[in-house]
Order: C-alpha cells, then sequence, then structure tokens
C-alpha cells in the first residue's frame, strides 16, 4: 500500500514538474513572437511618422512657393546674393 502512494505520489509530481515545464516554454515563445511583432510595429510607426513629416515639409514649400511673388523671390535672391544677372 504504502509503495502505490508513494508511486502514485511520484508519478504525480512528475506529471505537475512536465506541465509546469510546457507551460513556462509555451510562454517563452509567445514572449519572443510578441517582442519580434512590437520591433516590426515600431519599424512601420518609425516609416509612417517619416512620411507624414515629409508631407508636411512638402505641403509647407508647396504654400511658400504658392504664395510667393516673382518680385519677392528675386529680391530673396538679390539679398542672398544668388541672383545671376
Amino acid at each position: 500500500m504504502n509503495l502505490q502512494v508513494i508511486v502514485v505520489c511520484t508519478t504525480f509530481f512528475i506529471l505537475l514538474c512536465g506541465y509546469v515545464v510546457f507551460r513556462l516554454k509555451q510562454a517563452q515563445r509567445r514572449v519572443e513572437k510578441l517582442i519580434e511583432e512590437n520591433a516590426q510595429l515600431q519599424t512601420e510607426k518609425a516609416v509612417a511618422q517619416t512620411q507624414v513629416k515629409h508631407h508636411q515639409v512638402r505641403q509647407k514649400n508647396e504654400e511658400n512657393i504658392v504664395s510667393s511673388s516673382r518680385e519677392r523671390i528675386i529680391d530673396s535672391l538679390h539679398n542672398q546674393n544668388d541672383l545671376r544677372d
């Protein structure tokens, strides 16, 4: 009887340890997957922010070009000594 109890307890303990190891490995794989996904999302975010910044700069430049008159541009070039006569 005592031998059976010891065998059952030992078997239960081994199964419990196996289950814990399995769950820990599963959690580790999930963490690694989330870290990779986070890195990819950070890259996509940086690309999107760069695109937005470029669009804003381009829009600002287009507004400056539209609002500038010919005389103002020529005066600006004269002031910068960049106008070739």
